[in-house]
């Protein structure tokens, strides 16, 4: 896994939701390589077109203490003064500080980005989220064991509700961690030190729910003798319903510090833990997808990058924030006896596994014949899940005219009918404008004319007229050739009746009565070898 971006901090992170920036507040308890006291919260651009590799800084202000947490919340006002939304940081003192992201960005008065201030908790802030569903409420634990709703929708007059307080209130101990339901609103888990979260009762540093089952949630162990993850069912709290074991137990310590589950893809869970290990999870299967490489000191702050798949963010005791991408893999390649072999110098990962759900296409469309389009999309199922696909298809009209034109035509041809092609013609030749056109049609409706008229209609639609002396003329010839040839007919018939040999007879006379007769100035040869010749 490549470090495509980094900066030189040690500060727990917040990643906008709608907007290409990371909020970053230093971190209490660390100390950077200038052993600095000051604290600060920055806000970077994460601009993956750029090739300079440190991220840039957009906007800073002072902190009055250092940070356990932070978060960033969604617009919830409607209003463009808080289109970034609201940056929330949970500082050592107990206190709360609101910042306005946009101000803090555009402006050069650093100190008007604060809109808010939140002091109820007596010790240190550890557990700080927005709420997914309605983003305008604020939940905060600290070391004092209580719990507190805050309603942001007007931040510079934050609304508290009464304070939470589980079972056994007065033992329940420092609060490490806490979450919110991310499919019913009000359900708020949290986590503490006391091992109240779970049902042995063993130290808890962290927990999440899952994004797409509404009563399954992770716990993580701050057990530094059994360092594993344990998803639940509140269905069910007998036993836990899988146990995923891969951080090292050999280390001293081992504890889980911190985990993220994937926005993109539910089946992923990156953890970080003092083993110096960071981990993506595999949730259905249990195995390992991949692992960040390992440095000096562990990370103690990891986040998905909710606008980009595949992109983490990463915090470490090294005094540096680093931005990975899990899907770029560095392999070196080393030559032992003339063979070549793959080592993994950056992270190791398991190529049988599936290919991550964003790499699948939610809806997809194909073009067929017949102007027909097929189309598909996810079936959403009871529980808001994906579970199968819908397929769709649709008849494609790119041209109503054409189309309508098009039925006309087939109508006109169904029955093959002379008149219905007539009234077609007719009715193109007055729609169109061109002359050529009208006199095409026109044509073309002469040429479906019945059989007696066609030829009589064409002379006349191409011009050509006949006198009326001279149609009477050819009336009359055509008249007597039809009596002429009506008469012989008759004539052979009572031949045939009368007797064969009178006919043939009279037949011979006609020969030779027929004869022409010759000159009388002719004169007549003789001779056998000479001709008669007609001087």
């Amino acid at each position: 896994m490549a470090c495509i971006k980094w900066v030189n901090r040690s500060a727990s992170v917040a990643l906008a939701p709608d907007a290409p920036y990371m909020a970053a507040g230093t971190m209490a308890g660390a100390v950077d390589l200038s052993f600095s006291s000051s604290a600060n919260l920055e806000i970077f651009k994460l601009d993956f077109q750029s090739e300079d590799r440190e991220l840039p800084v957009v906007g800073q202000c002072p902190s009055s203490e250092r940070f356990n947490r932070l978060a960033w919340g969604k617009n919830v006002s409607g209003s463009d003064e808080f289109s970034l939304g609201l940056i929330a940081g949970g500082l050592v003192d107990g206190s709360i500080h609101i910042w306005n992201p946009l101000t803090l960005i555009l402006s050069e008065a650093s100190e008007q980005a604060l809109v808010g201030h939140l002091s109820r908790h007596r010790g240190p802030v550890r557990g700080l989220e927005f709420n997914a569903i309605a983003p305008n409420l604020l939940a905060s634990g600290a070391d004092d064991g209580e719990i507190c709703i805050w309603d942001l929708a007007a931040p510079a007059q934050p609304t508290h509700f009464p304070p939470l307080k589980g079972s056994g209130s007065a033992s329940q101990g420092e609060i490490s961690f806490l979450s919110w339901n991310s499919k019913v609103q009000h359900i708020l888990a949290s986590t503490s030190y006391d091992g109240t979260t779970d049902s042995v009762r063993r130290r808890c540093s962290v927990l999440q729910w899952h994004p797409d089952v509404a009563t399954q949630l992770v716990v993580a162990s701050d057990d530094d003798g059994s360092p594993t993850l344990r998803l639940w069912d509140m269905r069910n709290m007998m036993s836990p319903v899988k146990e995923f074991l891969g951080h090292a137990k050999a280390y001293a310590i081992a504890c889980v510090i911190t985990m993220a589950w994937c926005p993109s893809d539910s089946s992923y869970l990156l953890t970080c833990a003092k083993d110096n290990h960071t981990i993506c999870w595999d949730m259905v299967t249990g195995e390992i997808v991949c692992e960040l490489p390992a440095g000096n000191n562990w990370n103690f702050d990891v986040h998905w990058y909710p606008k980009m798949p595949g992109i983490i963010s990463a915090s470490s005791f090294d005094g540096k924030i680093g931005i990975y991408n899990i899907e770029v893999i560095r392999v070196a390649a080393d030559t032992v006896l003339g063979s070549l072999i793959l080592v993994q110098v950056i992270i190791k990962y398991n190529p049988s596994l599936r290919a991550p759900k964003w790499y699948k296409r939610p809806v997809g469309a194909s073009f067929g014949f017949g102007g027909k389009v097929v189309s598909f999309r996810p079936c959403l199922s009871g529980l808001g899940s994906s579970a199968s696909s819908e397929v769709f298809v649709h008849n494609l009209v790119t041209e109503e005219s054409l189309v309508s034109r098009s039925s006309e035509f087939e109508s006109a041809i169904l029955n093959g009918e002379r008149s219905s092609l007539r009234v077609l013609c007719e009715k193109k030749s007055h729609e169109f404008e061109s002359q050529d056109d009208r006199e095409t049609w026109g044509f073309l409706k002469v040429m479906f004319e019945d059989d007696g008229t066609a030829r009589t209609k064409l002379l006349m639609h191409l011009g050509f007229s006949l006198p009326a002396e001279e149609k009477d003329t050819v009336q009359d010839d055509l008249s007597w050739s039809v009596n002429e040839t009506t008469h012989e007919d008759k004539v052979e018939e009572k031949m045939g009746y009368g007797g064969e040999k009178e006919a043939t007879l009279f037949a011979a006379d006609k020969i030779f009565n027929n004869l022409p007769s010759p000159k009388a100035d002719t004169p007549v040869s003789t001779s056998e070898n000479s001709f008669a010749v007609e001087s």
